[in-house]
């Protein structure tokens, strides 16, 4: 289960980023804060993960250790939203 968890993570984040940004559709400026808010989001599932059962985030010797693993799980989304975004941006211009 454990190895479920952190992916899980990712995409509860990565999830709230593209909210966030429908939220603020309008306001591009707001967007740089996506990064901060998603790494926010993943500490704080990482410590209610840890609390709820601390096996299934990977066993972290302490709250902050679970807390960091969330946050870099939540900075992980902006990554993979930036690797996706470079996919399509390449299949749109060799079409």
């Amino acid at each position: 289960m454990s190895y479920i968890t952190i992916p899980a993570i990712v995409v509860i984040c990565y999830i709230v980023g593209e909210v966030f940004k429908l939220v603020f559709m309008k306001k591009t400026k707001m967007y740089k804060g996506i990064p901060i808010l998603v790494g926010l989001v993943g500490g704080v599932i990482g410590v209610v993960t840890y609390t709820l059962n601390p096996t299934i985030i990977g066993s972290p010797p302490n709250v902050l250790c679970a807390a960091a693993i969330g946050i870099i799980s939540g900075l992980a989304s902006t990554g993979s939203h930036q690797v996706i975004k470079q996919i399509l941006k390449e299949n749109k211009s060799n079409e």
